[in-house]
């Protein structure tokens, strides 16, 4: 049977947030690659010092980015974790951290500035793609509303409505706490920067991050309070890029001729709250739910007339 758009949409994001996931994780073993380079520069030492296992890692490592040139030239064009990430150069650079760092430095370097561009362009062509496409921490939160819509067969849990611009009262609170004190606020206050600093504490010092505490609470409010509640009313990034993105290139379609007055499906299957029945994109993140949804498949994502 021939797949629907929203399937193939659904399947692309589930596919790309784990591999943001993945590199999430192998830029944390690059750490340490980097410092068995420096301090030993060799596998056997590597084994020595901490095991057959991580003499293996390290020669894997050597051996893919030998490859590419010097190994140690390469490895160390790759860095970073969700504040600021370079993959073979190429910088990324959260939106969050440019405004924390322009308001507590008031200088951007360039490198760090440049790094905005992909984000942007993402989001002025895609509209809020980063949370269904991007973001690891919406791929836990995927998962929690399968969870709580099970559950739900069995328990009642309220389902908690807030304004939306709750989120950028948390951005507001977070810019002057980083102000104040430090940019490492925003890991205890964004899910996917708890994420980051958990798995690199994990892999690069093998200690528990509070972070992980962190991320347990957002769960339990998914979990409790609401379907991607964290995601709707708490995660400035997403209302950031939302706003932005708010005329993006592309965006979801409705053949009007072909939809039900009487039917909601859309709406109540939108995570975030959409309303493709009455053409809202904003805050839309191209998930592909709502085409699933779709009883007559009036729906479709396209370049906006």
């Amino acid at each position: 049977m021939k797949k629907s758009q929203g399937q193939v949409l659904l399947g692309i994001s589930i596919v790309t947030r784990a591999s943001v996931l993945a590199i999430l994780i192998g830029l944390a073993l690059n750490l340490k690659y980097l410092n068995w380079k420096n301090g030993y520069n060799l596998s056997r030492l590597v084994g020595l010092a901490a095991g057959e296992w991580w003499k293996l890692f390290y020669e894997i490592y050597d051996g893919f980015f030998s490859m590419f040139g010097d190994p140690l030239t390469i490895a160390q064009s790759n860095a970073g974790m969700t504040w600021s990430i370079r993959i073979m150069g190429v910088p990324f650079t959260d939106p969050i951290a440019f405004l924390s760092v322009l308001l507590k430095n008031h200088h951007i370097e360039v490198g760090f500035g440049l790094g905005l561009i992909i984000p942007l362009t993402l989001s002025l062509t895609f509209g809020r793609v980063f949370c269904s496409y991007v973001c690891p921490a919406s791929l836990l939160f995927f998962s929690t509303s399968r969870l709580r819509r099970f559950l739900l067969k069995f328990f009642y849990f309220p389902d908690v409505q807030m304004s939306r611009g709750s989120a950028y009262g948390v951005l507001c609170g977070g810019l002057v706490l980083s102000y104040i004190f430090t940019h490492g606020v925003w890991t205890h206050i964004l899910p996917y920067f708890a994420i980051g600093q958990t798995i690199f504490h994990a892999i690069g010092f093998g200690t528990l991050s509070s972070c992980f505490v962190v991320i347990l609470g957002f769960v339990l409010a998914d979990l409790l309070l609401g379907n991607n509640f964290t995601c709707k009313y708490l995660c400035p990034t997403g209302q950031l890029l939302g706003f932005i993105g708010s005329k993006s290139v592309v965006s979801i379609k409705r053949d009007a001729a072909d939809c039900i007055d009487s039917c909601n499906a859309c709406t109540v299957v939108c995570h975030l709250s959409v309303n493709p029945k009455v053409d809202e994109t904003k805050n839309c993140s191209l998930c592909g739910e709502c085409l699933i949804a779709c009883p007559t498949k009036c729906l479709s994502i396209g370049v906006r007339p």
